[in-house]
């Protein structure tokens, strides 16, 4: 009677700690694919702000911390994690000798890429000036873009997520499915606006929950990255010959899709597909969605 009693509310928090974890890894995988839906538009913008204001010494700079990240502070972070896995048994076989002209080249070129996205992520924060007005209108500029790019992505990979619960499938896909509507009323978007973001993001939706319901559900998110890129290339080129068509008969094709708007829409759906196919899925999470259901 007496183990009963406490294996019963031992057993009952090792289930509710479980479940707290389940949801905090389903909410980080939804963040990291919300966040790489939106970088690719923040990054583009951040450029076109550095490059109108780049110098000798900007260059300059971002060659000395490249050398420092390509040279120093990648290899340290390599030899630590190599160290770590390791450590827990999970390093496998040991990994080839690498070329050092090759190794240093191919690191500085990443180092150097990683400073310039970094130089240009910060210009589009701080508003293109160093006035404490601009910082405050560029942090303001920058939440606000990151929401409108995010809140799709997110709602949609909750929804896939969620897709084994019997209590949260029906909610969540609801949420997804009106996400794109939603976003487009907040930040007050145009009417043709919504409805061409709608049409594919719910195509993206229900695909993806296609490839949520197949194993291994390891790769659920990759697959469900593979429709998403189909999609896009559907809608974007159709977009493309309808607008073609619009001006062979006189037609304005911006009154359909602007250039700007078109490519807009390919980073958005470029960096959402990379988000797919970065992000773990979280498979702790749809375990319990399971159990629960």
């Amino acid at each position: 009677m007496t183990v009963q009693q406490v294996t019963g509310p031992g057993r009952a928090a090792a289930r509710a700690g479980s479940l707290i974890l389940a949801i905090a890894a389903g909410l980080s995988s939804a963040l990291w694919v919300a966040i790489c839906a939106a970088a690719p538009e923040f990054i583009w913008r951040g450029l076109k702000i550095t490059l109108g204001h780049l110098d000798v010494g900007d260059v300059l700079s971002a060659l000395l911390i490249g050398l420092v990240l390509a040279f120093f502070v990648e290899p340290l972070m390599r030899r630590l994690q190599a160290r770590v896995e390791g450590e827990r048994g999970t390093s496998g076989a040991s990994p080839r000798p690498r070329n050092a002209l090759f190794a240093a080249s191919m690191g500085f070129v990443f180092a150097f890429a990683s400073v310039c996205v970094h130089d240009a992520m910060i210009a589009f924060v701080a508003g293109g000036d160093g006035g404490h007005a601009g910082e405050a209108s560029g942090v303001a500029a920058g939440i606000a873009l990151t929401a409108t790019w995010a809140i799709v992505p997110f709602a949609t990979t909750l929804a896939w997520v969620s897709a084994r619960s019997r209590w949260l499938r029906l909610p969540m896909g609801a949420i997804a499915a009106v996400s794109a509507a939603l976003s487009g009323w907040l930040f007050g978007w145009t009417l043709f606006e919504i409805v061409s973001s709608v049409i594919p993001c719910l195509a993206i939706l229900a695909l993806g929950y296609r490839e949520i319901g197949r194993d291994p559900l390891e790769e659920a998110f990759v697959r469900a990255g593979r429709r998403l890129v189909l999609v896009a290339a559907v809608w974007l080129v159709s977009a493309a010959i309808v607008c073609a068509l619009l001006g062979l008969i006189g037609a304005s094709p911006a009154m359909l899709y602007s250039p700007s708007s078109f490519w807009m829409d390919a980073r958005f759906y470029l960096g959402w597909a990379i988000g797919l196919l970065l992000a773990p899925f979280p498979v702790a999470a749809a375990a319990s969605a399971r159990a629960t259901a």
